[in-house]
C-alpha cells in the first residue's frame, strides 16, 4: 500500500486537469464559496484546488493510509475515512458542492455506484451540484485488446536483457490476471464492467455512455441540467470518444 500511496503522491503536483477545470467552473456559475466535499481524495492532488474555492472542505477516501497520507500533509484540514456508498457521517444536506474526480464513482459495482448517486444527492443542499468523472464507453479503451508493458529500446545489452526479463515476467503477470479476472466482467445495455489494464490488469472498471448515465441519475433523483466535458475541456456530446468524461449534474431543476 505504501508504494501505491506513492504512487498517488506523485501526481499532486499536475493540479487539476482541462476538463475538470472546465467542469468547476461551470459547476460554481452562481455558487460563490460552496461547502465542499471530496470523495476518493486519495494523496490530494484535488485538496488545494478546491480548499481555494470553499468556503468549508472535507476531503474523504475509502483507503486509511490514504486518509493518514492526507492528515500528515495538509495539517489542519479535515479528512475521513469513509465509503462514498454510505456517507453516514454527513447530514441530509451539509454540502453544496461534492466532487468524486479520478473515476473514482468507476470503481465500484452496479450497485456501488447507484448507491454513490443516490448518497451524493442526499448529503447536497437543494441546489447543490455533484461533479464527477468516468469511464467513456464509447472510447477506445473499453473495447481495447490486451497491452503488453512497454519495452523501451536501449543498444546497452545488458540493461536490454535486464528490460528483456522484466517485459516477460510483466507480460505473464498480466496475462495470469487477465484470464483470472475475465469472469467477473459484466456487459448490460446500459453500463459495462471489465478487466481493465491499470495495476497490471488487477482492476475491474465500469464504462458508460452519455445517454446511460443521463439516465442514472434520472432514476436517482437528479432532477437539474447535466453537462459533459470532454478530455479538453469542451462540451461534450453523445458521440465523445475520449477515455473519460466531467459530469456536471445539478441535484434539482
Amino acid at each position: 500500500m505504501r508504494a501505491v500511496v506513492d504512487e498517488y503522491h506523485s501526481i499532486v503536483p499536475e493540479g487539476l486537469k482541462a476538463q475538470e477545470r472546465a467542469g468547476l467552473a461551470h459547476a460554481l456559475a452562481g455558487r460563490p464559496r460552496p461547502r465542499i466535499l471530496d470523495l476518493g481524495v486519495g494523496a490530494g492532488r484535488t485538496v488545494e484546488p478546491l480548499r481555494a474555492i470553499g468556503s468549508s472542505y472535507v476531503g474523504v477516501d475509502y483507503v486509511q493510509p490514504m486518509v493518514d497520507h492526507c492528515r500528515r500533509h495538509f495539517p489542519g484540514v479535515r479528512f475521513e475515512h469513509a465509503d462514498a456508498r454510505a456517507l453516514t457521517m454527513f447530514a441530509d444536506g451539509e454540502f453544496d458542492l461534492v466532487v468524486f474526480s479520478c473515476s473514482g464513482i468507476s470503481m465500484v459495482d452496479h450497485e456501488g455506484r447507484l448507491a454513490i448517486l443516490r448518497e451524493v444527492r442526499r448529503v447536497l443542499a437543494p441546489g447543490g451540484v455533484f461533479f464527477f468523472s468516468t469511464f467513456n464507453r464509447n472510447s477506445a479503451d473499453y473495447t481495447a485488446p490486451f497491452r503488453f508493458p512497454p519495452l523501451p529500446f536501449t543498444a546497452n545489452p545488458v540493461k536490454l536483457g535486464v528490460r528483456l526479463s522484466r517485459f516477460a515476467s510483466q507480460t505473464a503477470f498480466r496475462f495470469y490476471n487477465r484470464m483470472r479476472y475475465r469472469r467477473h466482467e459484466v456487459v448490460h445495455p446500459d453500463y459495462a464492467i471489465r478487466n481493465d489494464v491499470y495495476h497490471h490488469y488487477r482492476t475491474m472498471l465500469y464504462y458508460i455512455s452519455i445517454e446511460a448515465q443521463r439516465k442514472q441519475a434520472r432514476d436517482a433523483g437528479y432532477s437539474g441540467e447535466m453537462v459533459v466535458f470532454d478530455h479538453d475541456g469542451n462540451l461534450a456530446d453523445d458521440y465523445c470518444a475520449d477515455g473519460t468524461m466531467v459530469f456536471v449534474v445539478n441535484r434539482d431543476a
